[in-house]
Formats: structure tokens, C-alpha cells, sequence
């Protein structure tokens, strides 16, 4: 199964800061995998960003995690 980031914006909407960065999975890009719907639009970035300083979704990286626990090329896992 394949994984995105998708941007949650803030007030100011895209032209503001990424409030938080949610897990999607690919065959559903609008709904993250804690249930909160995302913009059609949003950013969106590699799976392997997730774990490099952004701010992410507590409840998307749980979820995420034990859908992929051996990520490709992780030296930890």
C-alpha cells in the first residue's frame, strides 16, 4: 500500500503555514487516515518525509506505522 503527506492548512488557508501534515493512503488522497477530510489541492509530499521535523498527525503516524512498519531503506526498522 502507498502513503502520501497531504498538507492541513491553517487559517490563512495556502497562502498561510501548514497547520499539520497528515498520512493519506494513495487510492484515497482526500482522507486522511485519522478521518479528517483533506483539500482536493493540498500539498503533498513522499511518505519519507514523515519522521523529518514536520508537523505531523500524532494519530496519522500511529496508523501509519503499523501499516508500514519496514520502510524501504530505514536503517531503524
Amino acid at each position: 500500500m502507498t502513503h502520501l503527506l497531504r498538507a492541513e492548512y491553517g487559517p490563512q488557508g495556502r497562502s498561510g503555514e501548514v497547520k499539520t501534515w497528515h498520512v493519506v493512503r494513495s487510492s484515497d488522497p482526500t482522507a486522511a487516515m485519522c478521518g479528517r477530510e483533506i483539500e482536493a489541492d493540498a500539498e503533498t509530499r513522499d511518505e519519507s518525509e514523515w519522521g523529518t521535523g514536520l508537523r505531523g498527525c500524532q494519530q496519522c503516524g500511529s496508523l501509519y506505522i503499523h501499516e508500514a512498519p519496514h520502510f524501504p531503506g530505514d536503517p531503524h526498522r
